[in-house]
């Protein structure tokens, strides 16, 4: 059995804000990353400039020669290489080397304030601390100890230490903190989001109204002299009929410009609309009364079935609006029937209720169902009905556009697709006030 084929369709301005607030937030995301990351390049560069690398034990000690006194047979000489001697000067810095018993063996640059022998207490402070007050570093070179010094005060040199449970508590303010940055990322990206789509849409609305506005009056004024020359007896009859031709192509162009100006607003939801409780049972009824008071041939058969229940259902709407919506469709059959003389419409309204949003009040749905005898829509019409891109404009399906449009503006939903026995339907859910 061939199974129908529909479409369901949600407002494609959702969709569009979503996917350049989805690409703001990233942008913005990465630009806090580089401009965090260029902040610590740059405050990197300056800190190396102003700060002084300092020696160590190791290279210093390196840089010691030991050779053999001349005076004494039995005492060593330490000589330091004049390279490391001009770097410690330049870096400000002194040292001396130690026995195992704390004895100072030698030293270059140190403080006169500073004691030459060392307890075993001074040198555990020294391995962490400070020496009086100067920051030094110590390394073990076997049995001697080499110690370099800085300045006071050019140096924070204390031992730190957490307890655990400082650390787990770091982690989850980290996580928090994290969380934190990214909800005003997003808030700042959906802050930006939104004004720049609300000027946008402002500008388009403007500048499709003023455009509009500009061609209404040359248009009124062809349509004014057209009517003239049709009516004016004394012009010949191909002229009279070409200037019919004029009127009606310029009533064509005024209805586009009218369709034009509701799309656009309807689009970004510019369309003011006059809400009001009505009965959408009579709007039906009434729109198909006008259409079959108007068919002197007897070409058009509507038939309407609305059910017992749906006859009170209360609609929150514009009713001019529904009503354009209904006509358009019944135009849409009339226009593209295609397969009998009689155009024939049915028109069925009735409740849908659901059973998983029977906890929320005023919630029930109801249906209204068009359907008629014609060719059914074309894969292409389905196509492009589907599709919420922009598109070449297409006069087939500019109606149906409108009344997608005007559902969605009323909080509803809309299907189209065609019936297996014939002809096409289009299906409008909303939900009853």
């Amino acid at each position: 059995m061939k199974r129908e084929k529909s479409h369901f369709y949600r407002s494609g301005k959702v969709a569009r804000t979503f996917q350049y607030g989805f690409f703001m937030t990233v942008g913005i995301a990465l630009l806090v990353v580089a401009l965090n990351l260029v902040f610590f390049i740059i405050s990197v560069v300056v800190f190396t400039k102003r700060d002084v690398s300092s020696l160590g034990g190791g290279e210093v000690r390196e840089a010691l020669a030991v050779v053999e006194d001349v005076g004494s047979a039995t005492e060593e000489k330490y000589v330091l290489t004049d390279e490391m001697a001009q770097r410690l000067a330049e870096n400000k810095q002194w040292a001396m080397l130690l026995d195992a018993e704390g004895r100072e063996l030698w030293s270059y640059r140190k403080p006169a304030e500073l004691a030459d022998t060392y307890s075993r207490v001074d040198i555990a402070r020294m391995t962490r601390w400070y020496l009086d007050g100067y920051p030094v570093w110590l390394r073990i070179w076997d049995d001697e100890i080499m110690v370099v010094g800085m300045e006071k005060d050019t140096v924070w040199k204390y031992p730190v230490e957490f307890s655990i449970s400082w650390m787990e508590y770091l982690k989850q303010v980290g996580f928090y903190y994290f969380l934190i940055n990214i909800a005003w990322i997003v808030l700042l990206a959906a802050f930006f989001t939104r004004r720049f789509m609300r000027n946008r849409e402002q500008a388009r609305i403007e500048w499709i109204a003023g455009i509009s506005h500009d061609i209404r009056t040359p248009l009124s004024m062809v349509m004014g002299y057209a009517d003239t020359l049709e009516q004016n007896g004394e012009l010949s009859e191909e002229a009279r009929q070409q200037a019919a031709v004029i009127l009606h192509q310029s009533m064509v162009m005024k209805e586009l410009i009218a369709d034009l100006n509701l799309t656009s607003q309807l689009e970004y939801s510019m369309q003011p609309l006059r809400m009001e409780k009505i009965r959408p049972a009579q709007a039906l009824r009434s729109v198909a009364a006008a259409f079959l008071n108007d068919d002197a041939d007897g070409n058009l058969e509507i038939e309407v079935e609305i059910d017992a229940q749906a006859e009170q259902i209360m609609l929150r709407a514009d009713e001019p609006l529904l009503q354009r919506a209904f006509r358009n469709l019944i135009l849409n059959s009339i226009k593209h029937g295609g397969q009998s003389e009689v155009v024939e419409i049915r028109i069925k309204m009735q409740e849908e209720r659901r059973r998983f949003i029977k906890l929320f009040r005023n919630c029930d749905r109801f249906v209204i169902c068009f359907e008629d005898n014609g060719a059914g829509f074309s894969e292409e019409i389905l196509r492009r009905l589907r599709d919420n891109k922009k598109n070449d404009a297409n006069p087939k399906i500019r109606g149906l556009e409108i009344v997608k449009k005007i559902v969605l503006a009323h909080g509803g939903k809309v299907r189209f697709g065609n019936r297996e026995e014939g002809g096409s339907f289009c299906e409008m859910r909303f939900f009853r006030s």
